[in-house]
């Protein structure tokens, strides 16, 4: 079916457009023109305002809905986790897994792989953890933090087929394994770590290229280190995820790393928990209840254990609260992950072959309509 729709502001990916339409074809876009150009055979949908813009990319989703990957690693929970996050305008994901058992961890990637190529929003997986520097475990409990061996290599050679992003501590593993998992098409990303400056300048140079959510469970600046936050703000041929809920990086840090980072290297990551789109502000993590107080995400130690924020959210944060324009904040949940994982050649933008992923939302950023690969998911009330 074509389609032409209209009636809102429309952000490319690049560039805001006024009196524009946007025709689809199907699962994919036509182009960007001009109202008044629509031809007879496209059904016209007109929006009541708003900023019509490319769908959102989420590349660490540990839940939604309910649920959380690690408790249910099955379709039926990866399912839900999708809608909740379908609900909101994320219409690409990466479930996480955190750090578990090796059995946990399989029963993930089988999951990933039986439905990778059945439901379009599922992008690949996540593995964050359980190679980590136990110093910078965060919730990630202690007794699944482990070394790389043979086990976890012989199951990371089969996945094959669909984007693998893995964080790791770089201090934890050798030049070697890095390598390794390099060639296996991997992207390998630092976090939960406490390297130096050299260690992470040696370990780019064999395949590293990005930092999970930064200033979070990771080495600080000081005088005398750059430490992982600073190192990752120095090398600008790396990427780095931050999370955009005000509490787990203050404003100011969150505006400063904005204006650090090269254009395009910084994009955000929600590191949402079941609590997206579920009336229970509590979920079990390892066990233990975790909670939500004031916005907040706290396990039984005071730690924060994820968020419960989406993209929606961190683009309206960065916006009104960390003074990043309204154009690179919403590339920073579309263009520019989608560009990091490598599926920037179809996906985050508004552009003619690209797929018909979109978020359409009012000027108080709630969520009004969702489109995936054209079809209509969520439709604003009459």
């Amino acid at each position: 079916m074509k389609q032409a729709i209209t009636g809102a502001k429309i952000f490319s990916g690049n560039e805001f457009f006024d009196h524009k339409a946007l025709l689809i074809d199907g699962e994919k876009i036509i182009d960007i023109v001009n109202e008044n150009s629509i031809q007879d055979n496209f059904k016209i949908q007109k929006l009541n305002g708003g900023i019509l813009s490319p769908g959102f990319i989420d590349l660490q989703v540990n839940g939604g809905g309910g649920k959380l990957f690690n408790n249910s690693p099955d379709k039926k929970s990866l399912d839900e986790i999708i809608k909740a996050h379908q609900h909101f305008g994320t219409t690409s994901i990466m479930p996480t897994v955190i750090s578990d058992s090796l059995n946990v961890l399989k029963r993930c990637t089988s999951t990933i792989t039986n439905e990778v190529n059945n439901n379009k929003s599922l992008l690949g997986l996540h593995i964050e953890g359980p190679f980590f520097n136990v110093k910078y475990r965060g919730v990630h409990q202690k007794q699944y933090i482990n070394t790389i061996n043979n086990d976890y290599l012989n199951l990371f050679e089969t996945l094959q087929g669909f984007p693998v992003m893995l964080t790791l501590a770089p201090e934890c593993i050798s030049i070697r394994q890095l390598k390794h998992l390099k060639s296996l098409g991997f992207k390998i990303l630092a976090g939960h770590t406490d390297a130096s400056y050299d260690q992470l300048e040696e370990a780019i140079k064999y395949g590293l290229d990005g930092f999970t959510h930064l200033f979070n469970a990771m080495g600080q600046i000081s005088a005398r280190e750059p430490g992982v936050v600073g190192s990752a703000l120095c090398f600008d041929n790396t990427s780095a995820s931050i999370i955009v809920d005000l509490h787990h990086v203050h404003p100011s840090l969150i505006e400063m790393s904005y204006n650090q980072k090269p254009q395009g290297k910084l994009f955000f990551v929600s590191d949402s928990m079941a609590t997206i789109n579920h009336g229970e502000p509590s979920f079990e993590l390892y066990d233990e209840v975790v909670s939500e107080s004031n916005g907040r995400l706290i396990n039984s130690e005071g730690k924060l254990a994820g968020s419960s924020i989406t993209q929606i959210d961190a683009i309206k944060n960065a916006y009104l609260s960390c003074n990043i324009p309204l154009n690179d904040a919403i590339a920073m949940a579309t263009r520019y992950p989608a560009n990091y994982l490598g599926v920037g050649s179809y996906l985050g933008s508004l552009e003619s072959g690209y797929r018909a992923d979109l978020a359409h939302f009012d000027l108080d950023f709630n969520i009004q309509n969702v489109w995936v690969a054209g079809k209509h998911l969520k439709q604003e009330a009459s």
